[in-house]
């Protein structure tokens, strides 16, 4: 239940990927995930597959994110 009922709550979530090459060497990162609510698909879907400008910064307590096509 949303307690905040103008807001969706989405969670950023950090996975660890990693590669493995021919040798026992393996490569480890971190990809950061921002899951879009359902509601807003119809907004997404003009960035789909199309190369974007992020923005992330700081407001108080708050994270903004922007996206733009290139």
């Amino acid at each position: 239940m949303n307690p905040y009922h103008e807001h969706h709550i989405v969670r950023i979530r950090r996975v660890t990927k990693k590669t493995r090459y021919r040798s026992k060497a393996v490569y480890t990162y971190h990809r950061y995930e921002l899951t879009i609510p359902t509601k807003y698909k119809d907004l997404a879907e003009a960035f789909m597959n199309k190369d974007l400008r992020i923005e992330a910064k700081q407001e108080g307590n708050a994270l903004v994110i922007q996206a733009e096509s290139v």
